[in-house]
């Protein structure tokens, strides 16, 4: 396979561009289901849980500059050891695509085109995608520098519409039931860090793969600055037992923005173009990374086009839930099965390098 090359800061704008989405609009009310006020808590919390995980997952990949997840788990655990992870982490990008095509689909037609039939909505958005995926990793981190660069300050600027109508009693009281709900949330929420997996097998591809952690940790800290301020915004603005019962809190508080001095008509729905207009890039991250994985897998020496030959799994798996309520039932596994690719499988290959370099260094030691 022909290698492709980018650099350390198209690699941070190519994280961010792939770890926003839609489902981040609707993470506000998923948190407040499970620790009511102290919502606003998780996420700092989460973000430090998080680095952990992914300096684990980069440190690992940084042993191997020049391999990736089957390369240097071949080396480690040998060729059916190294299929089976492989294998764990194409269903684990396959089924991401899915759920975030299809809660992407659900919030198009919530907002923007209400007519249009589902079907259209997703096909329409998944050619898109598996185009954008086809072109290949380089021409997809330079479209990211440019969505991010445009994209992002203009949903902080439609977020500080807001800002004075957010009422600080409801961040109070704090810590009701104890810091231990709170912690537990915010380790489980390290698999919520999905398209920090990318990296790896996104290290080979970097002009300076050394700098994978810098490219991995910097990207991911400017993605929660943008998750933090969505979550206490929606917070502080709807309040927590509203906040439990919005579908989408992200979209309800850029409908306040309406009525805070916004001088745009409609200025939610600029805030939705602009949001959907941020998961191109992940679905075509998600559908580029497990089309070179199953290309890697099956020795093929072009890849590209399996994005599309991907197409018909990824739409059956986003249209098996029956409606938005079960789309959350539905890839349930997808939480789990984070923590297995982004802490369980480097974890297993960091110990099984640990052993073996620790077996050569003796061995080198004897007379």
């Amino acid at each position: 396979m022909s290698r492709e090359r980018i650099g350390t800061n198209e690699a941070i704008f190519l994280t961010v561009a792939a770890m926003i989405e839609v489902g981040t609009l609707t993470g506000a009310r998923d948190i407040a289901i499970k620790v009511g006020v102290d919502t606003w808590l998780v996420s700092p919390l989460e973000t430090v849980a998080s680095l952990g995980a992914i300096y684990l997952l980069t440190r690992l990949a940084m042993q191997f500059p020049h391999l990736d997840l089957v390369g240097y788990s071949r080396q480690l655990a040998g060729r059916w050891l190294a299929w089976v992870l492989g294998l764990i982490v194409l269903i684990y990008w396959v089924s991401l695509a899915a759920e975030v095509g299809r809660v992407t689909t659900d919030t198009v037609k919530n907002s923007l085109l209400s007519r249009t039939p589902d079907a259209a909505v997703l096909v329409s958005f998944l050619l898109v995608a598996a185009y954008m995926a086809a072109r290949g990793i380089e021409p997809l981190a330079r479209a990211s520098v440019i969505i991010v660069i445009v994209s992002l300050p203009l949903i902080f600027l439609l977020f500080a519409q807001v800002i004075p109508r957010i009422h600080l009693d409801n961040f109070l009281p704090i810590l009701p039931h104890g810091p231990w709900p709170v912690l537990k949330l915010a380790v489980w929420r390290i698999s919520n860090a999905e398209e920090i997996s990318l990296f790896l097998i996104l290290v080979p591809f970097l002009q300076e793969p050394r700098q994978a952690w810098r490219a991995a940790s910097y990207g991911y800290l400017l993605v929660m600055v943008v998750v933090i301020t969505v979550i206490t915004t929606c917070q502080g603005v709807l309040g927590v037992e509203l906040l439990k019962y919005t579908l989408i809190p992200g979209l309800t508080v850029t409908h306040l923005a309406e009525f805070a001095g916004a001088f745009i008509e409609r200025i939610s729905l600029i805030f939705v173009f602009l949001w959907i207009i941020l998961v191109f890039p992940t679905v075509a991250a998600l559908l580029w990374a497990s089309s070179y994985l199953l290309g890697r897998l099956l020795n093929l020496q072009n890849y590209r086009m399996l994005a599309f030959y991907q197409l018909p799994v990824v739409y059956y798996l986003a249209q098996r839930p029956s409606n938005i309520f079960a789309v959350k039932d539905f890839f349930f596994f997808l939480q789990p099965l984070g923590l297995v690719v982004l802490v369980g499988i480097p974890a297993l290959l960091s110990l099984i390098a640990f052993f073996r370099f620790k077996r050569r260094i003796k061995g080198r030691g004897k007379p």
